[in-house]
Parts: C-alpha cells; sequence; structure tokens
C-alpha cells in the first residue's frame, strides 16, 4: 500500500478495543477526561495506528510490559469466524465492518495469525466465486441482490474491476 492510499488510512482509522496496562498522566482526554489520568486497567476503543504503536512499546527498557494490550475486536470473535466457516456467502460483511479485510490484514500482521488467515482466505475465495457470478451476469436493469449490499469496499472494488472485465471482454468479442 502506499502512504496516499485511501483504503489503507482508513483501515488505520478503525477503532479497536485496548485496555491500558499502566497509570498514563494527562491521557484522560483519550477518553473524554481532560487534564486527568488514564488509570491502568481503562478500556477504551483506538485508532489502529496508535494502537498498534502502543501495543508494542514497552513502558522501560528493562521491562516487558506494553502501555496497553489489545482486545479481540467484535468483528474477529469466534462468533463471527463460526458464522464465516458455516457459510460466508450469506454473511452481511458490510455490518460487521465497512473495511473487513483491511482489519483483518492489520491485525493477522500484528499477531500472526495463521488460523485467521487461513478462515478469512477460504471465505474470500468462496465470496470471489460469487462476486464473479454477479459480475458476469449482471444486466443493467436487473434488480441488485442482497448479496451485493453485504460486501466490504474491498469486495465491492472486486465487483467492479469484475464486471468492467466482463464488459470489455464482450465488447471486444463482439467487434471481431
Amino acid at each position: 500500500m502506499s502512504y496516499y492510499d485511501i483504503d489503507d488510512i482508513i483501515g488505520d482509522s478503525q477503532r479497536l478495543p485496548c485496555k491500558f496496562n499502566t497509570d498514563a498522566k494527562g491521557l484522560g482526554w483519550l477518553e473524554g477526561n481532560p487534564g486527568k489520568d488514564m488509570k491502568s486497567g481503562t478500556k477504551l476503543e483506538l485508532p489502529f495506528w496508535i494502537s498498534e504503536i502502543l501495543a508494542i512499546s514497552t513502558i522501560s527498557s528493562d521491562s516487558d510490559i506494553t502501555f496497553i494490550e489489545l482486545l479481540q475486536p467484535d468483528a474477529l470473535n469466534k462468533k463471527v469466524l463460526n458464522a464465516i466457516k458455516t457459510s460466508s456467502i450469506s454473511l452481511d460483511l458490510h455490518s460487521i465492518s465497512t473495511n473487513y479485510y483491511s482489519l483483518v490484514e492489520k491485525w493477522a500482521g500484528l499477531y500472526n495469525d495463521e488460523e485467521l488467515v487461513q478462515v478469512i482466505g477460504d471465505m474470500l475465495k468462496e465470496r470471489s466465486d460469487e462476486i464473479n457470478n454477479y459480475a458476469q451476469n449482471f444486466k443493467g436493469n436487473q434488480q441488485e441482490s442482497g448479496f451485493l449490499y453485504s460486501l466490504d469496499e474491498f469486495e465491492k472494488k472486486l465487483y467492479k474491476i469484475t464486471h468492467e472485465s466482463y464488459k470489455n471482454l464482450k465488447k471486444w468479442l463482439n467487434n471481431q
């Protein structure tokens, strides 16, 4: 991803649940208490870009304690993963997270979660087949399916590119 990639910027701004492992002076404004200190054990949501840094930064050079502990987001909990394993096509991914694949990519990269990568990779393959079917068979006056409304932003781009490719191929074949 490039520095100016809007999807990467949006992915980094997704909020993750965190728990502070130590008191932090003057950071009360993060929970709506300006001028106050953040107490150890406080739970709140922070954008991914700052939570990632705080989750890997230790309090001191001789300590293994990080500033915060990242808590698993609801979008990646066992219930959602079981729903994905059961029937990923019927899942409304957009309502879970509009940038679901971006969240998974960043989370799996941070935690090296191979099982998550496998489950989401399988889901992407299944949903890509369905996206391909809709893109190939789309007629201008056809009413869109509920499935198309369940796509996250990455899948919407995939649909658009696939649909344009089929349209261009059809146009090319008609000119032959």
